[in-house]
């Protein structure tokens, strides 16, 4: 059966434009696949149609059948988390290998502060 696992170092999951995301994938499969593969990416969801941009990738070929190695990228300059009623903008690394079905995700957000921005919420306005 396989097996595929995404971890970030030290357990981070807020991230900086520049700032480096290092972590380790790991693989157990039955045979040595053609190629694993690390991708740092972001997803649109909500309305709308959902966009899936894979923005770095570290590709480890004719590895043997079990092996964890690490990657690094570097976080981009956006676009930036975002978490509003209607769109949602998240990023995350995943790891996938050929001809196996299924990956390993990790979330993760990008943005100035290490957290998503969000819309402000409505006011209601007093009359009077």
């Amino acid at each position: 059966m396989a097996r595929l696992t995404a971890e970030l170092n030290h357990h981070q999951l807020a991230y900086v434009p520049g700032e480096p995301i290092e972590g380790l994938a790991g693989w157990e499969l039955d045979g040595p696949p053609k190629w694993v593969e690390a991708r740092l990416y972001w997803h649109t969801a909500g309305k709308g149609d959902e966009d899936v941009v894979v923005v770095d990738t570290v590709r480890y070929d004719d590895p043997p059948a079990v092996d964890a190695q690490p990657f690094r990228f570097t976080a981009p300059q956006g676009p930036f988390s975002y978490a509003g009623r209607l769109l949602e903008i998240a990023w995350g690394v995943e790891v996938v290998a050929h001809r196996v079905k299924g990956t390993a995700h990790v979330d993760l957000t990008l943005s100035a502060t290490g957290h998503p921005i969000r819309p402000p919420k409505p006011t209601s306005e007093a009359t009077g």
